[in-house]
């Protein structure tokens, strides 16, 4: 069934290079909330053909979201958009912290001056947002922080995987399996974070990305609830049939 929204991803998937650019495409449209709800199967034989495009570049880009744990591909199913349960949500920031520990490690060795700026101006921005109670764009520039950081790092292994981090935690965003309850002190934290860059010192810095990262660890703990995962229970049909 064709949703708001479906028309204008069309229109640009059709004026793009498939082959550089399927791939963000169709990781914005199984994350930004729009079309496919947690769980639901994706329909790769209709998807191709709204878009105009061959199964190819679609495969290809949905072989890329499953290694990332944005979907799972379940044998003799399909293809079904991740439902974060507790644990997978757990993993992924335990994961988190040590990489973004070490983005910001390397971080503090090879920041410029302009980089300071930049994160200093996105952490103005992050304040204005939360004054103004905007939530949802509060997010979304913390998230371009962390984004900045990792690309300050220069380390492209580092970079890949924290980008595929960083896209699960936005689907959480839209899924809403996690709300962060203290926003003023994430906004510190990130404060604290560009302090210790400032001063170049790499210990420092890799203490304060993990501590900040445990904090919002510690947080998931005591608001998630354990649930049964929606994606176990697929894989013991899929194993029964």
């Amino acid at each position: 069934m064709r949703r708001p929204g479906d028309a204008a991803v069309v229109k640009k998937l059709r004026r793009s290079s498939l082959s550089g650019d399927a791939y963000a495409f169709v990781r914005d449209l199984f994350t930004n909330g729009s079309r496919y709800n947690p769980g639901e199967k994706i329909s790769v034989e209709e998807l191709s053909r709204e878009l105009g495009v061959s199964r190819t570049p679609l495969w290809g880009a949905i072989n890329r979201l499953e290694a990332e744990g944005i979907v799972e591909i379940v044998p003799r199913q399909g293809v079904y958009l991740i439902n974060y349960d507790p644990d997978r949500v757990l993993e992924i920031y335990e994961a988190r912290e040590a990489l973004e520990g070490m983005a910001a490690r390397l971080a503090a060795e090879r920041i410029t001056d302009r980089q300071f700026a930049a994160l200093q101006a996105n952490i103005d921005e992050q304040r204005e947002r939360l004054a103004k109670g905007d939530v949802e764009a509060y997010h979304a520039k913390a998230l371009e922080f962390h984004e900045l950081i990792v690309r300050i790092a220069q380390n492209r292994t580092l970079e890949r995987l924290l980008t595929s981090i960083l896209a699960q935690i936005r689907a959480m965003r839209v899924q809403r399996n996690y709300m962060p309850m203290h926003l003023p002190q994430s906004c510190d934290d990130h404060e604290k974070l560009l302090k210790a860059l400032r001063q170049r010192d790499p210990d420092r810095a890799e203490h304060e990305a993990r501590t900040h990262m445990k904090d919002l660890t510690d947080e998931i703990r005591r608001t998630l609830q354990p649930q049964p995962s929606a994606l176990a229970a697929r894989k013991n049909a899929s194993a029964a049939v």
